[in-house]
């Protein structure tokens, strides 16, 4: 299993998915509650690629139903097809972010 600094991938894919948080100072024990909404970059990052992938299923639906002549309002239409494409559009260049940092990540010496 390859590795990364003293951290196998395995464990890296883990913190992704998981989250990454700090352990809190014992005087911070009593506020715990206080911080429940947050979510972790996996969960984030998913949930932005379901939304970009439900948008293009309504696109698909909309191109449907115009081409059946069930949709009277092509502005309608026109409107899911673009927020469909902005939305693949925002996903793709998040990819391309993520991937250049993971290689410049990867380049970065060690020691």
């Amino acid at each position: 299993m390859s590795s990364i600094g003293s951290i196998q991938v395995s464990e890296q894919l883990r913190m992704l998915r998981e989250g990454v948080t700090a352990e809190k100072p014992k005087s911070d024990i009593k506020n715990v509650g206080a911080e429940s909404g947050t979510v972790s970059f996996g969960e984030f990052l998913s949930d932005h690629i379901r939304a970009a992938n439900e948008s293009g299923l309504e696109s698909e639906r909309a191109l449907q139903k115009a081409a059946m002549g069930e949709e009277m309002n092509p502005h309608a239409t026109l409107i899911a097809m673009q927020k469909a494409s902005i939305s693949l559009t925002l996903m793709m260049g998040i990819k391309e972010r993520l991937e250049r940092a993971y290689q410049e990540i990867i380049r970065t010496p060690l020691g």
